[in-house]
């Protein structure tokens, strides 16, 4: 089995959903609604991805605290080893606060040892590590891309493949090294926003076939309308999953989990779009991205259903 690597920020995330209203300034609101739960890119495609039988590790970094040390245990219960973990002395894991209201969301970030991060996955150690792997697959959002297109380069010479899950930054085409970093990756996965304004286009199928290059799989979120991929075989749309959402936070990354798993195993591109909707789907049903992740035997009968 091929494995995965994971490389990206970690967050504690604490999340309050099922909120009618926000406080009043001055005002405390009690709910029972509130959970904590591992977040960021790249840690929650690592437990949905090993939550399905992948052979996974997470490259990211955390500091010393108790706090800390639970993450690691948690990690550990979901079988992704902690080698590629690095522990930031006088510092603590990044914690973003959620909140959910019936229409909207909003976040509080303190980025806390995600400040370390670039300079550890930039690192010649650290790059002799991920070369070490089968896929590398990113979730950050780089000050310079420069450096980074010399190590997505450096992991192909490896015989590696890698993904990037852009996110909301479509400043990012003008900065130097992007399309370096761009033209090298196997896999690139955006939402539908992030497609829109990347290709500054007004069509999913516009964006997709302008942001795919040769030899490359552009994948399109389209939430609970499913997803679209073109790569070498072509322009696909694969239908969501109909489930009642409590809470959105990582669904986006849980697909990713869901579909590089299946794209790891030699699955055609059909079949990786169907696993990451039933994955980005369930993530939706519980707080958090990866609390509602299938097994392997979940995924099976999901995937039955999902025609």
């Amino acid at each position: 089995m091929r494995s995965l690597i994971a490389a990206g920020e970690f967050f504690f995330d604490l999340i309050f959903y099922k909120l009618e209203r926000l406080p009043r300034m001055g005002e405390e609101l009690v709910t029972p609604n509130f959970t904590l739960v591992l977040g960021g890119g790249a840690a929650t495609t690592a437990i949905v991805a090993a939550r399905l039988g992948r052979r996974v590790q997470l490259a990211t970094v955390l500091g010393d605290t108790s706090l800390d040390e639970y993450a690691i245990d948690e990690l550990k219960k979901q079988k992704i080893t902690p080698e590629l973990i690095k522990r930031q002395s006088n510092s603590m894991g990044a914690i973003t606060v959620a909140v959910s209201l019936p229409k909207d969301r909003f976040f509080l970030t303190y980025p806390g040892a995600n400040v370390f991060l670039e300079k550890y996955l930039l690192s010649s150690s650290t790059r002799k590590k991920l070369a070490a792997g089968a896929h590398v697959h990113f979730a950050l959002s780089p000050r310079e891309w420069k450096p980074y297109a010399g190590l997505l380069q450096h992991l192909k010479s490896q015989g590696l493949s890698t993904s990037w899950d852009l996110g909301w930054h479509p400043e990012a085409v003008r900065r130097p090294g992007f399309r370096e970093c761009y033209a090298a990756l196997d896999i690139v996965f955006l939402n539908r926003i992030e497609a829109l304004k990347f290709a500054n286009e007004k069509t999913v199928e516009k964006a997709i076939r302008k942001l795919a290059m040769p030899g490359q799989v552009v994948v399109v979120k389209l939430g609970a309308e499913g997803a679209m991929a073109l790569g070498p075989t072509g322009l696909l749309r694969s239908k969501g999953m109909g489930v009642k959402a409590i809470d959105t936070t990582g669904a986006g990354d849980a697909f990713n989990g869901g579909f590089l798993h299946a794209w790891l195993d030699g699955k055609n591109l059909r079949h990786c779009l169907r696993t990451g909707n039933i994955c980005g789907a369930l993530s939706t049903t519980k707080p958090g991205g990866s609390a509602a992740a299938p097994n392997e035997t979940q995924l099976a009968r999901f995937l039955r259903k999902l025609k």
